[in-house]
């Protein structure tokens, strides 16, 4: 990719989230680089913000969109997880695969079957979601071995996942949403499903970030994003 300007970037981006296209290798380390890193985490936030405003403003009285049920306690395990644990674990899950290398793409199955019992875990009682989601990690790691043993092998590129690879981006944008519908309340109302409207987005824009710059910037892209959060929740408790 050639270099980019502030407002070439901000449309490019916008080109993505419309229609998502392929990059077949991430730019490499230089000032563009770090400029553009450090607007997509930028326009995380501010989409944060904006989602956030425009459905609360819409539905946050009617008592459609359910309530939190994470605790919002700041200690070390709750650190460890929303800054390390967190962006290695769903960054490689959700788009490490955006690769289309085959060793990827067959990772991406041990992520399907790791989403199918998270998603579970939103239908069982409390009390199982637990176990099912260290069962889920627990694939995950499974197919982060598999990955490792067979990524040089395994390096080429199907010629479907081109031509769908939009679908690709946008259905692992909204299902990376959806499953963190388990930490609200359950649904009342079809409509509050858009409470995790600014996950999807933010799906997208990580997106962006690992196939123009890479799985690893998309990790640290995903650890600012929730350092901000991390750090606000406790300035304001």
């Amino acid at each position: 990719m050639g270099v980019l300007g502030l407002r070439e970037r901000l449309v490019d981006v916008a080109w993505f989230i419309v229609r998502p296209s392929f990059a077949a290798r991430p730019m490499s380390w230089r000032r563009e680089f770090v400029t553009t890193w450090a607007l997509l985490v930028t326009l995380t936030l501010l989409g944060l913000l904006l989602t956030v405003a425009m459905v609360g403003g819409v539905l946050g009285s009617s008592g459609v969109l359910p309530e939190s049920t994470r605790d919002d306690t700041i200690g070390f395990r709750q650190v460890m997880v929303a800054l390390v644990l967190a962006p290695l674990l769903e960054e490689a899950m959700w788009r490490g695969w955006l690769s289309g290398h085959r060793a990827a793409l067959r990772f991406a199955a041990y992520g399907v079957a790791a989403l199918g019992l998270l998603l579970s875990g939103v239908l069982a009682a409390p009390d199982f979601r637990k176990t099912l989601a260290l069962v889920a990690v627990g694939v995950v790691f499974a197919g982060l071995i598999h990955w490792s043993l067979t990524r040089h092998r395994d390096a080429t590129v199907p010629s479907w996942f081109f031509r769908h690879f939009h679908w690709l981006v946008w259905g692992s944008s909204m299902t990376f949403g959806l499953v963190h519908l388990g930490n609200f309340e359950a649904l009342t109302h079809p409509l509050g499903v858009l409470v995790v409207a600014p996950l999807m987005l933010g799906g997208m824009l990580l997106a962006y970030t690992r196939t123009r710059l890479g799985l690893r910037a998309a990790m640290a892209h995903h650890a600012a994003y929730n350092a901000v959060l991390a750090g606000t929740a406790w300035a304001f408790g």
